[in-house]
């Protein structure tokens, strides 16, 4: 076994990945992406621009869900005809469209009040159900939940305990709230610790954990990966401090250690977890490559500012600012992940 994984490690390292750079509008910042299936890409920036492909980035169909200037920085998609996207911002500009038929139209399924800021979203696929986390307000959490994707209720106790003095979240990549394998988590940012909400799909509440991500103001937790409610990694750091760490984390049964630093400078944005165990984090520095968390051979991917990633079956897709979208395509080769 031990020969095995020196050989799987040595494949890995000669054989460069690539990132394919793929023909989109060049005059939009993309920054939220979603992939319900290899070939079906969804990509969101700001302009009110969201852009649709079916052909594995081939081909692109372009819309606009409003024609107010918004940022959209969260798209979360289902299939190739359902998806919601996030926009961010004050005053009301933070706003939640749907579109059922890929696209073709837009309808606005919540919008934020008052001095509400909306970080990111997250959507459950075959229940529909999401969460959006969002700023504190006044000491008290701003969490809203959807049982169906078009009823928002406003969720301020589904957090055991108050939120820290000017806890919120990082816009970033919109992947400050995930749902993966029936496990909901969430990452804080602004407050003097960076704390990890997580719950099962039928609790209650989220619990809140401690974490060791450099936390301040525009510090913390940019995003999350959960495994289970025992297995978690995040990713995030500070974005007025760069040098600060650690920004890459695993959690394990309570237990935190920080994983080998990739070859960025500053905060992480994104983070990605391929289906063989792989990760992949980007920030405006670039991308990097990492074959299982158990190694500590970082591959630099790309020098793009690039914001957000996501993958299925053997491909990712990479988005970032001056109209950047690119593919990669995974190494066929499974990496070693260890068990929960």
């Amino acid at each position: 076994m031990v020969l095995t994984s020196v050989v799987l490690s040595a494949l890995l390292n000669t054989s460069a990945l690539q990132v394919e750079p793929l023909a989109i509008r060049p005059d939009v910042d993309w920054i939220g992406v979603s992939t319900p299936s290899a070939d079906v890409i969804w990509v969101s920036g700001n302009k009110a621009t969201i852009a649709r492909s079916i052909d594995g980035g081939k081909t692109w169909q372009y819309n606009t869900p409003t024609k107010t200037a918004l940022e959209f920085r969260d798209i979360e998609a289902l299939d190739a005809q359902h998806a919601y996207a996030l926009s961010v911002g004050d005053g009301g500009d933070s706003r939640i469209y749907y579109t059922n038929n890929g696209g073709a139209s837009w309808q606005m399924r919540m919008r934020a009040a008052g001095n509400q800021f909306l970080n990111c979203l997250a959507v459950a696929p075959r229940s529909n159900e999401a969460w959006v986390y969002g700023d504190s307000i006044d000491g008290s959490w701003d969490l809203m939940r959807s049982a169906d994707g078009r009823n928002w209720i406003p969720s301020r106790n589904a957090i055991t305990g108050p939120p820290l003095d000017g806890e919120g979240g990082l816009a970033a990549s919109g992947a400050c709230v995930r749902y993966n394998d029936g496990i909901w988590a969430m990452g804080t940012a602004n407050a003097s610790t960076a704390r990890l909400l997580i719950k099962r799909e039928f609790g209650i509440r989220f619990r809140a954990i401690d974490t060791p991500i450099a936390a301040g103001p525009m510090a913390g937790i940019s995003s999350v990966w959960p495994f289970s409610e025992r297995h978690v990694l995040l990713a995030g750091g500070d974005l007025n401090n760069p040098e600060r760490e650690p920004r890459l984390v695993e959690m394990r049964n309570s237990e935190f250690t920080e994983l080998t630093s990739p070859p960025l400078a500053g905060a992480l944005y994104s983070l990605s977890v391929t289906a063989a165990g792989g990760l992949i984090v980007s920030n405006p520095n670039g991308a990097a490559w990492l074959p299982n968390t158990q190694s500590t051979d970082w591959q630099l991917l790309s020098e793009e500012n690039i914001w957000n990633s996501s993958c299925a079956g053997q491909y990712c897709y990479l988005v970032g600012k001056k109209g950047f979208v690119g593919k990669l395509s995974l190494p066929t080769t499974p990496s070693r992940q260890p068990n929960d």
